[in-house]
């Protein structure tokens, strides 16, 4: 599974053990879920700011088939509003110890990184209610991109003590 926007949503709202509903997307027309009637008291905004490879890609046998690999770093900004907000931001600097959390990453072949742990805060403009403080954070995911390919490594030749491609 590739680490992305979607399969994001997914993982967070599994680590943080709430609906996806109300782990969203941080852009400009989001959906405020504390805008309807039975809201949250607290949700989570998201975005991936960056997904730098750090490896150039190799080829690797996988399950029998071949594919390409590179190490990726994903760069994710977290946002928490509401009463617990603050208490969220904070126990992010826990997620390297929960085995939850390990777990449903090992799914993206990805384990969390222990850096920019820090929380800081915000206001929060809620169109026409208060402003409240919201609480955010930056997480750092070390993960493996896999790509399926029918390509393979081509096999090498020595000659007179020269390695040669086929």
């Amino acid at each position: 599974m590739e680490l992305n926007q979607k399969t994001l949503r997914g993982i967070l709202a599994q680590i943080l053990l709430v609906d996806e509903k109300y782990i969203v997307p941080k852009q400009g027309n989001w959906w405020n879920p504390q805008e309807q009637i039975n809201s949250p008291d607290t949700w989570c905004a998201y975005i991936i700011r960056s997904n730098r490879a750090v490896t150039a890609p190799f080829y690797k046998e996988l399950d029998g088939k071949n594919c390409a690999v590179t190490e990726k770093i994903v760069t994710i900004d977290l946002q928490f509003v509401g009463p617990q907000s603050e208490t969220i931001a904070q126990s992010i600097t826990m997620w390297p110890l929960r085995q939850d959390v390990s777990e449903v990453l090992s799914k993206v072949q990805g384990s969390i990184m222990y850096t920019d742990a820090e929380a800081k805060s915000s206001n929060f403009y809620q169109s026409g209610n208060n402003n409240v403080v919201a609480w955010n954070t930056t997480i750092k995911i070390l993960w493996y991109y896999i790509l399926e390919t029918t390509q393979s490594t081509w096999p090498q030749v020595t000659l007179n003590g020269t390695v040669k491609r086929l």
